[in-house]
């Protein structure tokens, strides 16, 4: 019979409940495929440039198509080629993250206290000295004017037209419908959204001489954010990591002014035991007609993925030495080149992700998926067979990978514990028609399959049958 192999990340506290996980796979979803839907590994990461010492603590790609990262308290620019080249430095903290914007004319990065800005003209890298720009958390750019929000407060200051250097003493302004500092100020459709850590505001510019940007009535929201740096504009809306009065940690999806709840609850509990919770940050990036919101960071055990495709949530993982899981190695993303470029959150190097490449710049990707647990009526059942339906004899010519393998472990006690790992062949290179099959599994009153693969191939899961 056919058993569900596909689904998303819902390991729930408990769980003989429910303990699914989906790490470094994602489901994709076709009405006419084989079975409707199948699970594809997620991309690997392959070294396209390095420069300092890292962590890559933001990547951006200019309108003018020019790419610059910073890398601890370096800032580079990268070309076409891969070449990195020295453009200047910050100070401060070399691991906080760094926000960017640009006005066509200077690129301006804000490190959570100061602005300094890359003149595009000369490529002099300075920061901004004007006594009147406050400590910056966060900046942004919407219709000619750089925009801080003011650490510690409910301000948000402008800069001149045009010009980060330059900040006028009375070019302010306060998020005013709640007294909770604001934390994030993000350009979102020509609109100013401005993220307190309770509540939110949305302000547009109204052209006045002496201020030109006022609040959209009714434009308040009762939810804040958790970690400014969460908030990305995507798909024609925003998303970010939530907080309000009676709680925090619920990822939402802006419906015009209304936020849409799109976490779920294992994946807000995942969020919840994360150890540093206002330093996750995110990223989005579309592949395969595929747009994905990433969560990483903050002391998070895994990287969270939502699939705004699929609406389905994943974790990706990196494989520690050790065999445990930790973070995800990229940390940021811009679209340059051509290529979808991410920085490495432990060193100074900037990889293409791609889906074919199936490592981590030469580093084992471990594949998961923990499926439904399956009883009948807890009654003892005798698990005859299982066969794994997958893309077979995509195996390398030589080297590890050329006799890839499915690896298989069974819990009988709710997912608490785990059998020995048993292995089927994925077939030889061109052996296309390789049956993946497990047989004699044993008595069980629940069965609960968990499925792994680490070798460098393609992987594309298409379906699960059990006798």
């Amino acid at each position: 019979m056919k058993i569900n192999l596909f689904g998303p990340s819902s390991q729930q506290r408990s769980l003989p409940f429910n303990a699914e996980r989906s790490i470094n796979l994602f489901a994709i979803s076709d009405p006419n495929g084989k079975e409707g839907a199948a699970f594809y590994g997620t991309p690997g990461t392959s070294l396209f440039s390095s420069g300092g010492s890292g962590p890559v603590r933001a990547i951006f790609t200019a309108t003018n198509g020019r790419c610059f990262y910073v890398s601890a308290l370096e800032l580079y620019e990268v070309t076409s080629g891969g070449v990195s080249t020295f453009r200047g430095t910050l100070t401060g903290s070399a691991t906080s993250i760094c926000s960017v914007a640009e006005n066509g004319l200077q690129l301006a990065i804000c490190n959570g206290t100061s602005v300094f800005i890359l003149t595009y003209a000369t490529n002099v890298f300075l920061p901004v000295t004007d006594l009147d720009l406050p400590t910056s958390g966060t900046i942004s750019f919407i219709d000619g004017y750089f925009i801080v929000n003011k650490v510690g407060t409910g301000q948000f200051n402008i800069s001149a037209l045009y010009d980060g250097f330059t900040w006028g003493a009375l070019d302010f302004a306060t998020a005013e419908s709640s007294p909770d500092s604001l934390l994030r100020v993000q350009n979102a459709f020509g609109q100013l959204w401005l993220f307190g850590d309770k509540t939110s505001e949305i302000w547009t510019n109204t052209g006045d001489s002496v201020f030109p940007f006022q609040r959209i009535a009714g434009a308040k929201i009762d939810t804040g954010i958790l970690a400014a740096h969460t908030a990305v504009v995507v798909d024609n809306s925003i998303l970010w990591l939530g907080r309000d009065d009676i709680g925090s940690g619920i990822v939402y999806r802006a419906v015009g002014y209304t936020p849409k709840r799109i976490s779920t609850e294992p994946i807000e509990l995942i969020i919840s035991r994360a150890t540093d919770p206002s330093n996750i940050r995110a990223f989005t990036y579309q592949q395969d007609g595929h747009v994905f919101y990433v969560l990483t960071a903050g002391g998070l055990p895994t990287t969270l993925v939502y699939d705004l495709t699929t609406q389905l949530w994943h974790e990706r993982a990196f494989l520690e030495p050790d065999g445990s899981y930790g973070l995800h190695i990229a940390n940021c993303c811009t679209f340059g080149f051509g290529f979808i470029l991410v920085g490495d959150r432990r060193n100074g190097n900037i990889y293409k992700l791609s889906m074919d490449v199936y490592s981590d710049n030469g580093s084992d990707i471990l594949r998961e998926r923990i499926l439904t647990h399956i009883s009948d009526e807890n009654k003892p059942t005798r698990y005859n067979s299982l066969e794994i339906g997958m893309e077979t004899g995509v195996s390398l010519s030589s080297g590890q990978g050329s006799n890839a393998l499915l690896m298989l472990q069974l819990s009988k006690d709710g997912a608490r514990t785990w059998s020995d790992t048993y292995t089927a062949p994925i077939g030889a290179l061109g052996k296309y028609t390789t049956t993946v099959r497990f047989r004699r599994l044993g008595i069980a009153d629940m069965m609960t399959f968990r499925i792994k693969i680490s070798d460098p191939i393609k992987v594309a899961l298409t379906g699960a049958y059990l006798s």
